[in-house]
C-alpha cells in the first residue's frame, strides 16, 4: 500500500526478485524503454507487487502499486496443524499414523506454500524429514516456492490452472500403473478457491482433504490513497490496470463500487485491462471489465510478455541467458 505521506507515482516498495526472469538495466538495452511513460496500476498483495512492479519499470513503465487483497494465516490453526503433522508420521506423542497417510500433497499458490513451510518451521518439524508423499504444484511459481525450502515439486503442469492440475495428476498416476481411487491427497488452500479440482479429483476416487490455509480479505477503501487512485481514473492517467487473480478482480471491482457511483471511465477504450490468464479473465468479464489483454503464459513474465505485445511499436522480449 502506499505510504500516506507519498505521491501516487514512484511510492513503489522494493522486493526480493531473486530467482525471476527480470532483465537488468544493463540486459534491457533497447528494450528499456517499451513500455515508456505507460502508468500501469498492480493490484497485487504488497509482499508481491514488487516482482511485476519491477519489471514493468525494466522497461520504462511507470508502475503503481495498489493492493487490493491481503493474505490472512488461519484464525485457528488446529485444523491445519493437524492436517500438516500427518506428513510426519511419529513425529508427535500418539500419533496415529505410523506411514504416510497420504500420497499426493497439492498446492495451488505460493502463498500456501509458505503458509504451510512456515507453520512446521514454527512447530519445530524438519521440512527434509517430511514423509514420502508426492507434491504437485500447479506451476513455475509456486514450485520456485517450494525450492525455497528444500522441496522438489513431482508434479508440475503445463497449464497453469487448477482443471490442468486434476488432469496431470492423473495422467501420472495412469502412467505409473495405478489408479487414483482410494487415494488420499491433502489440498491446503485459500478457503474461497474454486471447487473444481476437488470435484475432477474426486470424480477420479480419490479422497481428497482440502483445508484452509489462508484467506484472502480486501484491503482497498476510501481512504486517501483509494482517492488518488480514484482521480487518476477518473482523469483518464491510468494505462493499464493489472490483474494477477479472481480476488484482485473482485476485490478492485468492490473497491470502485464503493467508492464511485459511477465508474463509466473503466470502459474507455485508452485504458487497458490486463489478466495474468482466462480465469482471471472470466471472473473480470463476469464482473463488466473488458479484457485487453490475456497472457497465454499464466504467469508474471507471461503477463508482461502480453502487455509489451499489446504495446505500439513492440519487440520481442529478449529472456536472460
Amino acid at each position: 500500500m502506499l505510504e500516506q505521506d507519498q505521491p501516487v507515482v514512484g511510492a513503489l516498495e522494493k522486493s526480493d526478485i531473486s530467482g525471476s526472469k527480470l532483465l537488468t538495466m544493463q540486459q534491457a538495452g533497447p528494450q528499456r524503454e517499451i513500455l515508456h511513460g505507460k502508468r500501469i496500476l498492480v493490484t497485487r498483495t504488497r509482499e508481491q507487487a514488487g516482482v511485476l512492479s519491477e519489471r514493468l519499470r525494466t522497461l520504462g513503465a511507470l508502475p503503481i502499486e495498489f493492493p487490493t487483497i491481503r493474505i490472512v494465516p488461519p484464525h485457528d490453526w488446529e485444523t491445519l496443524d493437524r492436517a500438516l503433522a500427518t506428513l510426519f508420521p511419529g513425529a508427535v506423542e500418539k500419533d496415529d499414523y505410523h506411514e504416510c497417510p497420504y500420497s499426493w500433497l497439492v498446492f495451488t499458490s505460493a502463498n500456501g506454500v509458505n503458509i504451510c513451510c512456515e507453520r512446521l518451521l514454527e512447530l519445530g518439524y524438519d521440512l527434509q524429514a517430511m514423509c514420502k508423499v508426492r507434491v504437485a504444484a500447479i506451476g513455475p511459481a509456486t514450485a520456485a516456492a517450494l525450492t525455497r525450502y528444500g522441496i522438489r515439486a513431482d508434479l508440475v503442469p503445463e497449464v497453469y490452472i487448477a482443471e490442468s492440475v486434476a488432469a496431470a495428476l492423473i495422467h501420472d498416476v495412469r502412467q505409473r500403473g495405478e489408479s487414483l481411487e482410494g487415494q488420499r491427497i491433502l489440498l491446503p488452500r485459500a478457503s474461497e478457491a474454486r471447487k473444481v479440482l476437488v470435484t475432477e479429483l474426486q470424480q477420479a476416487g480419490a479422497r481428497v482433504d482440502e483445508v484452509a490455509a489462508y484467506t484472502t480479505v480486501s484491503i482497498a477503501s476510501d481512504d486517501r490513497q483509494g482517492r488518488e487512485i480514484l482521480k487518476l481514473l477518473q482523469r483518464k492517467e491510468l494505462d493499464i490496470i493489472t490483474f494477477t487473480s479472481s480476488s484482485t478482480v473482485r476485490n478492485f471491482v468492490q473497491w470502485l463500487s464503493s467508492c464511485a457511483t459511477d465508474y463509466t471511465f473503466m470502459h474507455d477504450p485508452q485504458l487497458k485491462i490486463a489478466c495474468i490468464g482466462p480465469i482471471t479473465a472470466q471472473t473480470a468479464r463476469e464482473l463488466g471489465l473488458d479484457v485487453d489483454i490475456e497472457a497465454r503464459e499464466f504467469t508474471i513474465d507471461g503477463l508482461v510478455e502480453a502487455i509489451v505485445g499489446a504495446s505500439p511499436g513492440d519487440v520481442p522480449l529478449q529472456p536472460e541467458e
